[in-house]
This record gives C-alpha cells, structure tokens and sequence, in this order.
C-alpha cells in the first residue's frame, strides 16, 4: 500500500473543543523489569495539549497479580472445581484421552502445597526488588519459583502453557489466524487474560470512566492479551471508545482491513505507524473538531466496512515532548533499580538488511536526535524520575551518535549507566571510541551478527567484515563492555559450511563474546526477501487459513543450500553441544545489565550455571545467556512496539 507522506502543524490544526480522558493500556506478555516507551510517549502529547491520561501497565500488574496469594488461591480453588467436574464426567460419560491429560495436570499441581508456593512467590518478589537481587544463588531461585508458579497456573488454563520468562506462553489458538484468535477470545478455560481483564482492568475502567481506551500490541505476543482486554471492554462499556495500536497492528494493516468483525466486536478504530499525533487528533475527530477521514495514520469502520485513511504522518523527533512516566509504578518492576527506556532514532540509519522487516513500523525514513538534545532529556528524565540506568532503546545506535553521545555524557558528568544495540563498524576501531563508550557508563552492546561468512553478509546487505566484527568486539571487552551476539543459520543461498563458520567464530572469540543467540531463518512477511524470493533462489508458501500472518513457510528454488529444517537442526546441535560457555544462572538483559552495573567488570563468575565451574572459564570470558525476546517487532516510537518473541535475530534493542 502507498500513501503520501504528509507533515501537519500542530499549532494549526490543535482542537478547540472540549478535552477526553483517555486509558492507555499495555498488555501482556512482555518482560517485567522495565516500563515500555510507547505509553510514556503517547501521554506525553496527550498531557502536552491538555487531554487527562491514564497509562497502565497490565503486563507487570498481571505478574504482580500471579505471584499473589489472591490469585493463587483462586488458581486452587478453579483447579479443585475442575476436578470435581471430571469426576462427575467420568461416572457419567467417561473421560476423552484429553480430559484424561487434563486430569493428571490437575492431580499434580493440586498435589503440592500453595500455601508454601505462596510464600516463596512472597520471597522471589522481594529479592528481585532489594539488594538481595545481587546475589546470583538468591536470584536464580526466585526466578526458578516464578516458573514453578507459571506451571502451576497452567494447569489451571489447560492447555495453555504459561511461561515467565521468556515471552513463549501458549494459549493453543494459532496467532495468524483470525478465527482462532476470534475463538480464543471467548475461550473461558485456556484464556488466562480473560481472567486478569476482570481483576485489573474492568475495575480500573468502571473506577476511572475514561472516554477512551487505547490498547498498545507492540508484539505478537500480546495479540491475544490486547485482543481479549478490547472486546470486554467493548462489552462492559459500549460508550467508550476502543482504538489499538502497535507495531504488529501496522504489520498486520492490510489483513486487518479485510476483517470487518474485529471493528465490530474488539475495537472501533486502529492507529497505524506513529501514534503519538495521530491519537491526539483521533481525540479531536471524536469530540467533532475535525472530520474522522482526515486523521492520518488512522483505520476505522464507517458505513459497514473498514476504511483506512490515505494521509500517514510522521513524528518530528526533535519536537516530541519528553516521554511522561508519570503515573507508571516504577518501583513495581521486578529490579532493584530503576530502568528507563529512551528512543534517540526512529528506523535504523543502516536500513538495507534484506531479512529485516523492522522498518514497516515506520512510514519515513531514519530519523533522529542532536546529540545535544538526547543529553538534555536523558538528565531531565534522570532528575525527575531519579533513574540513572537507561535502555537506549534504538534499532541500532548510530556510530557517529554513539561517539558523541558517550563524549558529552562524560563531559557534562551525566553519570548514568546504559545499554542499547550497535552495529559492528568499521568507524568503530579506534579502541577510544571504546574506552570513551565505557567511561560514560555503556556496560551491556546488542549486536546483530547475523553471519561469520562475509560472502553471506553481503548477501544479507550488511556488509561487514570479519576482522572488523572482531576487532569491535575485543575493544569494547578489553573496556569491560559485556557484548551479547546474535547470529542464525539458514539465510537463501548459505552452505553448511559457511554456517560452520559462523560456528566456529563463535567458539574461537568467546573470550570476548560474553553470551550468544542462535536462530534459524525466517522469512518475515514484509521483507525485501519475501517481496523479491526469486532474487533470492526461494519460494514462498502462502496458506488459505493463515490470514493474517507475520511470516511464511518458504523453500529453496535450488540444492546446496541450508534447508529450513537444516538450520533447525543446526540450531539444536549448537545448544546441544557448544553452548556451554554461555550458559548462565540469571537470563534477562536487564538482570545482566544490573549485575555489570554494580560489579563494575564483565567477568562475572558467580553468574555462570550451577553445573558449571568458574574456574573452567577463560581468565578473560564472562559467558551467559540472555534469551531476550527478538524480532517480530520494531523499538518503540509512538505506538510502535519493542520486540517481540520470535526465532531469528532482532535489530532492536528493546
């Protein structure tokens, strides 16, 4: 779809009519230990031009909630219920194989004790949140009783798997099909969030009266979270109006434009690609100050079908007010640290990869912010919100910003500590680029590797050299900047043995590769590969019942290449039997970025497996594993999302 780009004066067109109060919701799953961007950026235009917001959190009030004894209790008493009515079945009718499953699930969660599952929820909760938190033996077993109760809940939701960390619950309804998700909203017995829309949002809606609700789905993790709290919204209180937003909404815009019963019966309208004016002036289409057709960026059911507005418009970063946390519980996160998120560029300045989708989020191209300017509201958000840990959360840091940022920072005494994801360059190989990085407080680099072989990097139009890929990575450890690879097997065209060579790259630098994520290939929807496969020597697979996919099943014009199931293979054998130097007790980013943090090095011993011995490491190599969620999204940027959980290499570091 093409549209033309069109830039509005704000000034020129703000309503004069009455102001809405607004909810803006962030759904689960995403990882509890920092606040995602989208809210704060959307409220803050929002408050900017006087419109009351309320911005929730549901992902950490929903984990808040799990490992309580309200829920826990409840869980118990829905498990005890459960039984009672496959025992009743089973006099009368008999059991099918799968209540016969259902039933041994029950049997053995019902079997421990939740009083004793309550109390250690109690205790993980306080030693991720206090200094207990640094010691890895301590944090290792509440993130173990975070498991054990997920299990513990899913049995109550069979056959729903419900996981803590990494983002992999699963409802058992396949999220690329719309009848499936249409069925699952309904789905009482494995539709967990139906359960927490009734505890935390229905109350939060029937207290605050907003006029609007606005639901943020940045990944597809959180489609049916975000789909399930829409429609019972929509069902408890038909006056309020419905409009979603998120990366995935826009990725999925052409599907859903075709999907009249999502406009009927979930939500009233979607925003697409940037959010932040376009809310603001949906706001002001629904008071009657301008006409619906003319808020850009918006799609909405009119007249019996779905109409998408052609007008797109795209942010100007440097306008942009600061990102408002107000009103997040920024103490709840499961950290004993406060962690911002702060976007410095929309897009990625690189933008050529042909496997990478990121940029569908984005209408425009790169853009981004004065180094000055990122100084000025990184210590203004350090100041107000008494934050001094930061995600930059870009696609990928721009060199020559990455070095100015990292000079003024230490010029201006910042003194704050920050991650975020780089591209490996060669501009980058002067080892002060590195020593000036770390002195004003980088600790933790995302790379996006991809690949060893540089015959398939240029493939890929990525375009690095191997000896520039090391260098960068032994500069940026020497400093003790922990750096985190991600690679994958099975790009169009790659042998076996050019991906034995991103294998044994791995293995030969993992003195200064401190943890690694190996994926396979996946050919995403909107990607110059899946637009163009026969440059590419594939052939895509669309399927009927797939109708609203993010990804396609594809296959190889010709042999002597990496099959998919190749590279599945690969994947496994490489966790299976190299994965030990990178294997770690604690496996969140954040967790790893914290511990640098605080210890000041990137060798960090105490966090290795518990059959692992320090001792076995290199003098030089901190190794661990942070199985963060990756691709299937884009950084957040108005109501674009951070990504989500998927099986090949993100661009984004948030």
């Amino acid at each position: 779809m093409t549209s033309p780009l069109i830039h509005i004066d704000r000034a020129a067109t703000a309503g004069s009519g009455r102001k809405l109060k607004t909810m803006l919701l962030f759904p689960p799953e995403w990882v509890p230990t920092a606040p995602y961007l989208a809210l704060p950026s959307l409220t803050a235009v929002l408050r900017e031009h006087g419109h009351e917001v309320i911005q929730r959190d549901v992902n950490i009030e929903m984990y808040e909630l799990f490992f309580s004894d309200v829920f826990l209790i409840l869980t118990n008493a829905r498990m005890a219920q459960q039984m009672r009515d496959l025992d009743e079945k089973a006099r009368n009718d008999g059991l099918s194989e799968r209540d016969i499953d259902r039933k041994t699930r029950l049997q053995e969660a019902l079997a421990g004790d939740v009083t004793a599952l309550i109390a250690n929820a109690e205790e993980a909760k306080r030693i991720n949140r206090s200094e207990d938190f640094y010691d890895a033996g301590k944090l290792e077993w509440a993130l173990n009783v975070f498991r054990d109760v997920m299990r513990y809940i899913s049995a109550a939701y069979f056959p729903a798997s419900l996981v803590y960390y990494p983002m992999e619950s699963n409802l058992g309804y396949r999220p690329g099909v719309s009848s499936e998700i249409l069925a699952c909203l309904d789905d009482e017995q494995v539709n967990v969030y139906r359960d927490v829309c009734r505890q935390l949002v229905l109350p939060a809606v029937e207290k605050e009266r907003p006029d609007v609700v606005g639901v943020s789905i940045g990944t597809q993790m959180q489609l049916i979270a975000g789909f399930t709290f829409c429609k019972m919204i929509k069902e408890a209180f038909p006056d309020v109006h419905i409009t979603a937003g998120g990366n995935v909404m826009t990725r999925l815009q052409e599907d859903l434009a075709k999907q009249e019963p999502f406009f009927t019966s979930v939500f009233d309208s979607v925003i697409l690609y940037e959010g932040e004016h376009a809310l603001l002036w949906l706001l002001e289409a629904l008071v009657g100050d301008r006409p619906r057709q003319a808020v850009p960026n918006l799609m909405y059911r009119d007249n019996g079908r779905v109409r998408v507005n052609t007008e797109i418009y795209t942010e100007k970063t440097t306008t942009l007010p600061l990102p408002d946390f107000d009103g997040l519980p920024l103490d709840a996160y499961f950290v004993p640290r406060r962690i911002l998120p702060y976007l410095a560029t929309r897009g990625c300045y690189w933008g050529r990869c042909t496997f990478c989708d990121h940029g569908q989020g984005y209408f425009d191209q790169y853009r981004g912010k004065p180094a000055a300017d990122v100084i000025r509201e990184v210590k203004a958000l350090k100041d107000k919100y008494h934050a001094d840990h930061f995600l930059f959360a870009d696609e990928s840091y721009p060199p020559a910003l990455f070095k100015k940022v990292s000079q003024l920072l230490i010029e201006e005494r910042v003194d704050i500590k920050w991650t975020t994801l780089i591209r490996f360059e060669e501009t980058l190989q002067d080892p002060d680029v590195w020593r000036l990085a770390a002195k004003a407080g980088c600790k933790t680099l995302y790379y996006g590797m991809e690949s060893a072989n540089e015959r398939v990097l240029a493939l890929m139009d990525k375009h690095a050299r191997k000896s520039v890929i090391e260098h960068n990575l032994r500069e940026a450890a020497n400093v003790g900047i922990w750096n985190h690879v991600m690679a994958f097997y099975g790009f169009p065209g790659e042998t076996r043995e050019e991906a034995e060579e991103t294998r044994r790259f791995l293995l030969e630098n993992k003195t200064h590769i401190h943890s690694v994520e190996l994926f396979y290939f996946v050919a995403y929807r909107h990607t110059p590969m899946v637009r163009n496969p026969e440059k590419f020597g594939m052939t895509i697979h669309k399927q009927d019942e797939y109708d609203m996919p993010l990804d396609y099943y594809y296959t190889l014009n010709e042999p002597g290449g990496l099959s998919c199931l190749d590279a599945m293979q690969m994947c496994e054998e490489f966790y299976q039997n190299d994965f030990e130097p990178w294997a770690v007790r604690i496996n969140a980013r954040e967790q790893i970025f914290l511990y640098i943090s605080e210890f000041g090095t990137n060798r960090l011993p105490q966090i290795y497996a518990a059959d692992h011995s320090p001792a076995d490491a290199q003098p030089d190599t901190v190794a661990g594993l942070i199985t963060w969620p990756v691709a299937k999204a884009d950084p957040e940027g108005g109501k674009d999302g951070e990504p989500g959980m998927a099986r090949v290499v993100s661009h984004s570091a948030q």
